[in-house]
């Protein structure tokens, strides 16, 4: 429903974010750390996948901007995203969905503040926009109908569009799935040429972002590769800054769980059984991400 809380006009120039969890179906407005607003939301026809490529209706996860208000869209009002985002890019170039003059157009795009290219492989146009959580077609009456956007209610977006300004954070994840598919779109590449391409030596990238979360800064750094797989490994310090880590754990096919083959050290891992200890930092990254925590990578050209 809409928020009962009136923002005046002095807030304009206040820290606005827009939190949308896929997993709970809803996106919730925070005014410099408060939460001022919670509103239903639907997503693309595949709900669960973060985005890929173009056309696989699959809405995009990971730290976006509002780029543009229009309030004259097909579907009511539209604050457009900053999608595709150099991250989306690194990825997408490791994976040999868009070519490396793609990646060079998406990233000199963003580097401008400019819109990013349509043609690359990765799609664009993606927004929050109204038209309904639920939509008829024909007689079904449909949740998560769109090509990849964020739809809300129209009374919902009328409020939101007068709340958000070009350049707000938008943050989309999906709490329902584990700690590598909840992070992962988050991360960015380590290592970068001259020219600022992504380096992947033997076609191993490694992408890594930390997040300040209940239980200290969490640094979660990824390893994939065609041949190898997939890894992760998760450092976490304490709030003190500490010099040794309160946790050290290695899950080798990053699969959400401690196997023979993985690791867990440090003082945090006496707090319970491997899995429940993976198991909390799953939840604390997924409750600094909830209350509009802005993961940091310290890396990009």
């Amino acid at each position: 429903m809409v928020a009962q809380m009136l923002v005046a006009e002095g807030a304009i120039a206040s820290r606005r974010t827009v939190v949308i969890d896929k997993a709970k179906g809803e996106a919730v407005v925070f005014l410099d750390d408060r939460p001022v607003a919670r509103f239903p939301a639907s997503f693309g026809i595949d709900p669960k996948s973060d985005k890929h490529k173009a056309f696989d209706c699959a809405t995009p996860e990971g730290l976006y901007m509002v780029t543009n208000k229009n309030d004259r869209s097909r579907f009511h009002r539209t604050l457009g995203l900053s999608y595709p985002n150099p991250a989306n890019a690194e990825k997408a170039l490791a994976e040999g969905v868009i070519s490396l003059a793609g990646y060079t157009r998406i990233r000199d795009a963003a580097w401008k503040s400019r819109p990013a290219p349509c043609n690359t492989g990765l799609g664009c146009g993606i927004a929050i926009h109204g038209g309904g959580v639920y939509r008829y077609f024909g007689v079904n009456r449909e949740r998560d109908w769109t090509e990849g956007c964020v739809a809300l209610d129209n009374t919902d977006m009328d409020w939101l569009f007068r709340f958000c300004r070009p350049g707000d954070p938008v943050l989309i994840f999906h709490s329902g799935k584990n700690l590598y598919g909840t992070i992962r779109p988050f991360t960015r590449s380590t290592r970068f040429d001259g020219s600022g391409v992504p380096l992947c030596p033997g076609e191993v990238c490694t992408f890594a972002a930390e997040l300040r979360t209940s239980l200290g800064r969490v640094r979660v750094t990824i390893t994939e590769g065609k041949r190898q797989g997939r890894s992760m490994d998760v450092v976490v310090h304490d709030e003190k800054g500490d010099a040794e880590p309160v946790l050290i754990l290695a899950d080798r096919n990053a699969d959400g769980h401690i196997s023979v083959l993985d690791s867990l050290s440090g003082p945090l891992a006496e707090a319970g059984s491997a899995d429940e200890v993976y198991g909390m930092v799953r939840d604390a990254v997924n409750s600094a991400l909830s209350g509009g925590a802005m993961p940091a990578t310290g890396s990009g050209p």
